[in-house]
């Protein structure tokens, strides 16, 4: 490949990657400004909610290939895009962002905002907020369950009071005590006297300890038959009184065996309807956010495709224009050259900074639900800023390139020249006559924009000095028009195309993104390397070789 070709190739890319960054820049700062990731965010949980919390039961889950269950199908039961939702999902909303504004997501003015959300965080979150959001009517099956446990402590209580409790029937009672003693005090957490609080939180319900059933009836079971053994050690010293107490006793551990047993349905009706909430939500959460995911992308693809639009005609970026100058003008080309390490140094910098993997995250546990901890926020301040700043180094650079934005009064000369004011003189037969068409700049002989006195107009041409003072005749500075012919007319409409398809080019570039560019311009320089290794080989074996003979 000639050298000279690849330098071109590489100089025009080099151009594409500064528009695309940009591009870039122009949509971070906008996203920013707009809070569109955090809007987003907000609509997944509205969904979520209705989806998940508000009754919908998704589909039975196939098992996957480790026997765990799978997420729904991303197709099932799925809000149709548009469906407004419910009042209940945005008060869940609201409550789920002021939870997040308090450990503090927020931007400079205060207002919550989300650029990320994970399962983790929102199961956190949830934990700390009111049970009546998921679960309405907890409090009665939770009163239940608190009467039934307070009951079964009073009786252990009594029985560890009882003075004919003792060797071995008093250490399996202990231990019962031991094992009882984390579900007595989450009861009291989430009571208030002798009734469960009306505004209990959600984790308080989900930390309600398990009990192990099994183990605790083993126990009693033990404790049991050591009470038996000492009775019968009782009746065979004919100790009527005490056999009578060892009687009570045992009928005692027999009551509390029952209330154990009452209290795993308890444990179910109460605590399981919070479970399958919880659960549901874990089985839509990735179905939920991964749909509004490809909407948000979507949409960013369209923003992106706009900004380009608007930042190549801002900028006047015609790709026949740029091509031409930089292939034509060995100085730009060089100084464009130059500027390539400058250029894919600003990439990797845009370059959004990619997290190790994390290690996976088991399912949170039904007793106990982790304690949200504060995230670190970005400043987004400080953040906005810095993408200003960005656009202002990224934009300067390209008319460093020697490329000039549009101007105004390119605008008004188009404008003009469009001659929407006049009409074109037709006759009978459809033939265009020589009526106005519009208004062209005056110019001499040569091609010079002239003045009204039909002098040339100098392109650093002040009529005043810094200080305001006229030091040129008024009008000097100001170029003269003229009627337009019908061919000049529809000489700028061809000009105008030319630009149109310059520009749509251009836009049509820049769609594919600045890291297709990036690695586009790193293996043009890759290339250009090996290409001068070879040419510096070749000179150096053709300087040393002897040559052919001459005959």
């Amino acid at each position: 490949m000639n050298l000279g070709i690849l330098n071109t190739l590489i100089a025009v890319v080099i151009v594409l990657l500064v528009l695309s960054l940009l591009v870039q820049s122009v949509q971070t700062l906008l996203k920013k400004l707009l809070k569109l990731k955090s809007h987003q965010i907000e609509n997944s949980l509205k969904d979520l909610y209705d989806q998940a919390i508000a009754g919908a039961t998704p589909p039975a889950p196939a098992a996957g290939p480790d026997g765990a269950a799978a997420a729904p199908a991303p197709g099932a039961a799925a809000p149709a895009a548009g469906t407004m939702p419910s009042p209940a999902a945005n008060e869940f909303t609201t409550k789920v962002l002021d939870e997040f504004k308090k450990i503090g997501r927020v931007t400079m003015f205060g207002n919550v905002v989300l650029d990320s959300l994970s399962k983790e965080d929102l199961f956190k979150v949830m934990g700390k907020m009111e049970s009546e959001n998921f679960f309405p009517d907890y409090v009665a099956k939770f009163q239940l369950l608190c009467t039934q446990i307070v009951d079964l402590r009073n009786a252990i209580e009594a029985l560890t009071a009882n003075p004919t409790l003792r060797g071995v029937a008093s250490s399996k009672i202990a231990a019962i005590r031991n094992i009882l003693a984390p579900i007595f005090n989450d009861v009291e957490a989430i009571s208030q006297g002798t009734q469960v609080k009306p505004r209990v939180l959600f984790g308080d319900l989900l930390r309600l300890s398990q009990l192990d059933i099994r183990g605790v009836l083993n126990i009693l079971d033990e404790a049991q038959q050591a009470i038996t053994q000492e009775k019968d050690a009782a009746t065979k010293a004919n100790a009527a009184g005490e056999v009578a107490q060892l009687q009570a006793l045992s009928a005692d551990l027999a009551q509390i065996a029952k209330i154990i047993g009452d209290l795993g349905q308890k444990f179910d009706d109460a605590v399981s309807p919070l479970r399958s909430k919880l659960q549901q939500v874990e089985l839509w959460f990735d179905t939920v956010t991964h749909g509004f995911e490809e909407r948000y992308t979507r949409h960013m693809k369209t923003a992106s495709i706009l900004i380009s639009v608007v930042v190549v005609i801002v900028l006047n970026a015609n790709f026949f224009r740029v091509y031409k100058n930089i292939s034509q003008n060995q100085v730009q080309q060089n100084l464009i050259l130059e500027s390539g390490p400058a250029v894919l140094g600003l990439a990797k910098k845009a370059e959004p900074a990619v997290s190790p993997a994390p290690a996976p995250t088991p399912k949170p546990a039904p007793s106990a639900t982790p304690a949200a901890s504060p995230t670190p926020t970005p400043d987004v301040k400080k953040e906005i800023e810095q993408t200003r700043q960005d656009i202002a180094v990224l934009t300067s650079t390209y008319e460093g390139f020697g490329f000039t934005p549009l101007s105004w009064q390119q605008i008004k000369s188009f404008s003009q020249s469009l001659g929407f004011w006049t009409a074109l003189e037709m006759d009978e037969a459809g033939n265009f006559g020589t009526g106005v068409w519009g208004f062209t700049l005056a110019r001499n002989d040569k091609g010079v924009v002239v003045n009204r006195a039909n002098k040339p107009i100098a392109i650093d041409c002040q009529e005043k000095d810094k200080d305001g003072k006229q030091v040129l005749p008024v009008g000097t500075c100001t170029a003269a028009w003229r009627v337009q012919t019908q061919e000049e007319w529809w000489a700028s409409r061809r000009n105008d195309i030319l630009n149109l398809i310059g520009w749509a080019i251009m836009v049509m570039l820049l769609s594919v993104g600045a890291p297709f560019w990036q690695d586009t311009l790193e293996s043009l320089f890759c290339i250009k390397n090996l290409l001068r290794q070879k040419s510096a080989t070749q000179n150096i074996e053709t300087q040393s070789g002897t040559g052919q003979t001459k005959q």
